[in-house]
């Protein structure tokens, strides 16, 4: 997940990523519950006309990312300028324009290829039960289409995240905290980190946690700060760990048991687009 949004993210500032993202995924709510214009606009060649595409206000957008209203209008009416959306009476709308640059199709392959990479780790350690399997004979997947589904997984996973925290940039500082504390342990030592992290984590500095979120170390401290006082991390004299408040393995439970079957829905979804009998067939 965590990569992924990166891709997303690209070259734009955090939250503006986030907006863009969440305005984009119920502009495409029409195409995406309509079958037959999935064929034709699921696919990298062609985007859905505009005049497809869903608006969504800008409450509805900060309500969806637990943002003030006023942060996201301002920042709407400046990606709008920007070109990369469309303020209208009905809403915000992320226009085809803006979907069908060279770049925007670099990303979508590449989230398409991390997805790609997931899926075989997750066959590699058993962890794909066998009705997640790819069918047989399954064609090319629509590129569009699998990112689409793959947006709806991130979103869902954020929200779930946000629940937890209760912020948007401190859920993403917290999962990136985590990801910095794990990422030399080996495989073995995981389940001794999942039960007690704080003293199992390599400890990360806040510099080098602003510099792979690319934000300034301010705005890192000020959220480690918070997440401390909720609990979920610790300052050790090495640097930051993250960790559990007392209350918090039922809610933990609860959100893995959700990222599960949230997962179980992606895979649900690449399957029948044809993305894992591909991916199957590379292996």
């Amino acid at each position: 997940m965590r990569d992924t949004i990166e891709i997303t993210r690209g070259d734009h500032d955090l939250l503006d990523a986030w907006i863009l993202t969440a305005a984009l995924d119920a502009n495409m709510a029409t195409v995406m519950r309509d079958p037959a214009l999935m064929v034709v606009y699921g696919g990298a060649a062609e985007s859905a006309p505009d005049d497809l595409r869903r608006p969504v206000s800008v409450n509805a957008v900060a309500q969806s990312l637990v943002l003030p209203f006023e942060t996201v209008r301002r920042r709407v009416l400046r990606l709008a300028r920007e070109g990369l959306c469309v303020v209208g009476p009905q809403g915000v709308v992320v226009p085809n324009g803006a979907v069908t640059t060279d770049a925007y199709r670099v990303q979508m392959q590449a989230r398409s290829d991390r997805a790609r990479r997931f899926h075989h780790d997750l066959k590699a350690i058993g962890a794909l039960a066998t009705d997640e399997s790819a069918p047989a004979g399954a064609g090319p997947p629509p590129l569009r289409a699998l990112n689409w589904a793959l947006s709806e997984y991130v979103l869902r996973a954020c929200n779930d995240l946000i629940a937890l925290t209760g912020a948007l940039i401190a859920s993403r500082v917290l999962l990136e905290l985590v990801v910095a504390n794990i990422e030399a342990l080996a495989a073995e030592d995981l389940p001794a980190w999942a039960r007690d992290p704080a003293a199992t984590g390599q400890a990360a500095r806040t510099a080098g946690l602003a510099r792979s979120l690319r934000v300034p170390a301010e705005t890192v401290r000020r959220h480690l700060n918070g997440l401390e006082a909720q609990g979920f991390c610790l300052r050790r004299a090495d640097g930051w760990v993250a960790a559990a408040p007392p209350d918090a393995p039922p809610r933990l439970v609860a959100m893995a048991q959700a990222n599960h079957a949230n997962l179980k829905r992606l895979f649900t979804r690449l399957r029948q687009l044809g993305a894992l009998a591909v991916w199957e067939a590379e292996a």
